[in-house]
C-alpha cells in the first residue's frame, strides 16, 4: 500500500493537492505500521502460520504434514 501511495504522490499527472493526500495516506501507512510494530506477538503470528500451514497441507491431501502440527 505504501508504494502505491509513493507512486501515486510522486506521478507527474497528479495534482498538487492529490500528491498531498498521498503524502498524508503514506504518513498514516507508516504510523499504522508502527503501531501493529509495537503490539506485534511473535508467538501468537507464529501459531497463526503454524494453523494456516495445517490448513493448507490439509487442502492439499498431505495427510501425514497436517497431522504432525
Amino acid at each position: 500500500m505504501f508504494d502505491i501511495a509513493k507512486k501515486a504522490a510522486t506521478d507527474p499527472q497528479t495534482k498538487p493537492k492529490q500528491a498531498q493526500i498521498w503524502v498524508r495516506i503514506m504518513g498514516y501507512l507508516g504510523q499504522v505500521m508502527n503501531s501493529i510494530s509495537e503490539t506485534f506477538d511473535e508467538a501468537k503470528a507464529l501459531e497463526y502460520l503454524e494453523n494456516l500451514e495445517r490448513m493448507i497441507h490439509e487442502a492439499k491431501g498431505d495427510s501425514q504434514k497436517s497431522q504432525k502440527s
